[in-house]
């Protein structure tokens, strides 16, 4: 189904994936053109799939490479397809079929990252764990106030035309219990785990390899604000993937952001049930 006239928050969705996905291509190969005329390379470990095992780097880089871009182009064709129509709740179905095949995507992600060699730093004090975890939530909800204060998200509904709850949100609010539950599972536990392990453990490692830790968490962070085709929640989004990138890093623990994104998730999903008001 080919559609000729696309609401105007549409195409702009569709044009901040595009140029997103082309900007984390350019720092990829600029990184991989510059580095052997570079001293201080960043390398990580090898990819392991088992003990023993060895994937040559550029299996590993074409890899994740290769699935952002899928998740890229599945994610903008059925942001296309939809048209800016409004979803038929009554037939809009969500069952625990669809969390287990979301998993399954990033199942290859899964094992490969749960594989990697360790290089972390010393253990981690639980302190220092909450004070990340709650300095990044307060970072993430210090700009989405501002922004709502400062009349951008009514500005931009009111131009494009752009809802101010995401979809799968909608579901959650409208939706009977079977489909919330499903849909609270995968927010809260599948999303985080996966989301976190893609653009943080594999799209983050890859571009840093060779680009550096600031290029990379600028192009990660607009590539998983992009894919969630949501332009209202595009910078708040993005502010939230360059802030998951900071605390990798300096942790050197996926959990750190993964307990991020899960307490995320959760809060913004309690207050879309209990008072059904858009959030983030």
């Amino acid at each position: 189904m080919i559609h000729s006239h696309l609401p105007l928050y549409i195409e702009i969705d569709l044009a901040l994936l595009l140029m997103s996905v082309l900007l984390c291509l350019f720092t990829w190969l600029a990184g991989l053109c510059v580095s052997p005329f570079t001293k201080n390379k960043l390398n990580l470990p090898s990819i392991t799939l088992y003990s023993g095992s060895r994937f040559p780097i550029w299996l590993d880089q074409v890899y994740t490479m290769a699935f952002i871009m899928y998740f890229a182009w599945s994610s903008g064709y059925s942001h296309f397809n939809s048209a800016g129509e409004p979803r038929d709740m009554e037939n809009a179905v969500y069952g625990i079929e669809m969390v287990l095949s979301n998993l399954l995507i990033y199942l290859p992600m899964l094992v490969r990252y749960a594989t990697l060699p360790r290089w972390q730093k010393p253990a981690l004090p639980v302190g220092k764990s909450l004070l990340y975890i709650f300095g990044a939530l307060m970072t993430i909800y210090c700009i989405t106030v501002m922004l709502e204060i400062c009349g951008l998200f009514r500005l931009l509904t009111d131009k494009t035309g752009a809802p101010m709850m995401q979809n799968v949100l909608e579901m959650m609010y409208y939706g009977d219990t079977y489909t919330r539950i499903c849909l609270i599972i995968s927010a809260v536990i599948v999303a985080p785990i996966c989301e976190e392990c893609c653009f943080r453990g594999f799209l983050y490692n890859s571009l840093k390899r060779y680009s550096g830790p600031f290029a990379a968490t600028l192009a990660s962070g607009l590539v998983f604000s992009a894919v969630h085709t949501a332009l209202l929640q595009f910078i708040p989004l993005a502010v939230f993937g360059w802030v998951m990138c900071f605390v990798y890093e300096r942790t050197r623990r996926l959990w750190v952001p993964i307990a991020i994104h899960m307490t995320f998730n959760a809060i913004s999903t309690a207050v879309v049930l209990i008072y059904g008001v858009p959030t983030v």
